[in-house]
C-alpha cells in the first residue's frame, strides 16, 4: 500500500482529543473509562470497527504508515472514540489491563485492521474500474 497524508485538521483522532492533555479528576475518570471499554469485549470490538468504518483520514493516514504500530494505534483510537480519551493515557493504563484482556484486544485490533484492509481494497478496484 502506498503511504496516504491527510493534515492533521481532518484527522478524526485530532477532532476526538487523541492527542489532549488531561488531568486531576477528567484524567482519573479517563482512566476509568479505558478499563471499562477494554474489560468489555463487546465494547472494545464495537469502538474499533467503529473507527475503522468512520474515521477515513485518521485511518488512511496511519495505517498506510509502515512505522507505526498499527494494533496500538486501534486500540488508542478505540478508547478516544469511546470517552474521547487521548493516547497517553491509554498507554498508560495499557500494562495495568490483565495479560486476556490484552490478548484479547490485540487479536479484535488486527481483525478491525483486516477489516479496514479489506474495505480498502474494494474501494481501490472500485476506483480503478474506469
Amino acid at each position: 500500500m502506498e503511504r496516504i497524508y491527510h493534515p492533521y485538521w481532518l484527522w478524526e483522532d485530532y477532532k476526538n482529543g487523541f492527542y489532549e492533555n488531561v488531568s486531576g479528576e477528567e484524567k482519573q475518570i479517563k482512566i476509568q473509562k479505558v478499563f471499562e471499554m477494554f474489560n468489555n469485549e463487546k465494547l472494545t470490538i464495537d469502538n474499533m470497527n467503529y473507527v475503522v468504518d468512520n474515521w477515513r483520514y485518521s485511518m488512511e493516514h496511519n495505517l498506510s504508515n509502515p512505522s507505526i504500530n498499527k494494533i496500538a494505534y486501534i486500540g488508542q483510537s478505540a478508547c478516544c472514540n469511546y470517552a474521547k480519551i487521548p493516547n497517553s493515557i491509554t498507554m498508560e493504563c495499557w500494562s495495568k489491563l490483565s495479560k486476556e484482556v490484552q490478548e484479547r484486544a490485540n487479536k479484535n485490533a488486527i481483525d478491525s485492521i483486516s477489516r479496514w484492509n479489506e474495505n480498502n481494497k474494494i474501494i481501490q478496484l472500485c476506483l480503478n474500474l474506469d
